[in-house]
């Protein structure tokens, strides 16, 4: 498969998982970056059996370390006793419930990502983030139930 077919037929999925993740500037940010690396490393990520989870995978993968660097970033603006107050977004990833989605544990709002965000199925979930498929559902149930509760709606 030739890396321009790929990129067209994977990077509105992952696009969408890294928006939920991360919002609109970063999440685009870490996208591209995620195709930045399969396309150096294309000729070996080509003859995987599913590149498009691995893309997945690094893409998540920067998320989180992105997410771990905001939040550091926060916490010393917070020690600086300023307070940032980034600009409103009308997409439907800025929303409340997106919103309560990055404040879940990463692993939660990786599944609700992928699950929600991207479609995917249960089995590619599991692909993507290497685990079971008994273990994608219980992050999406502890993610249902802590979101309930923080947006103060019924499960």
């Amino acid at each position: 498969m030739r890396f321009d077919a790929f990129f067209e037929r994977e990077y509105t999925g992952v696009l969408a998982v890294c928006l939920a993740l991360l919002g609109r500037g970063a999440g685009e940010d870490v996208a591209q970056e995620a195709f930045i690396r399969a396309f150096t490393r294309w000729e070996d990520v080509r003859l995987l059996q599913r590149p498009d989870a691995w893309v997945r995978r690094v893409a998540i993968n920067l998320a989180a370390s992105r997410g771990r660097r905001i939040a550091a970033e926060a916490r010393a603006v917070l020690r600086l006793q300023r307070i940032r107050h980034p600009p409103a977004e009308s997409s439907d990833l800025e929303s409340p419930f997106w919103e309560a989605v990055r404040r879940l544990p990463p692993r939660q709002a990786q599944a609700v990502a992928l699950h929600y965000a991207d479609d995917l199925a249960i089995a590619d979930v599991a692909t993507v983030m290497r685990c079971a498929e008994g273990t994608v559902k219980a992050h999406l149930h502890a993610a249902r139930m802590t979101l309930a509760g923080l947006l103060g709606a019924d499960e």
